[in-house]
């Protein structure tokens, strides 16, 4: 069955970070869509359950980056802007 799910990173703060993390979480197999939203600092990721799991995909990105992961309900901006917390 198709699924989607929000991810929230524990850092997302350079503009680098979001395109990186999509690259390894479309290298899964099973997802089949990543979405970055970096404003909200979430990714909206599509996949077959049959195939893998939320819990795949967030190991992956934390062996790949060394980021934790959380499991997300909607979008919605948190409290510091993106931009703000990139020091470049």
């Amino acid at each position: 069955m198709i699924k989607k799910v929000i991810l929230r990173p524990s850092r997302i703060g350079c503009p680098s970070l979001p395109g990186t993390m999509k690259g390894i979480v479309v290298s899964v197999p099973g997802v089949t869509d990543v979405d970055v939203h970096y404003e909200e600092r979430a990714l909206a990721v599509t996949f077959d359950d049959a195939l893998t799991s939320v819990s795949a995909i967030t190991k992956k990105i934390g062996e790949e980056m060394g980021i934790a992961m959380t499991e997300g309900d909607e979008l919605s901006k948190g409290g510091e802007s993106a931009s703000e917390t990139c020091p470049m």
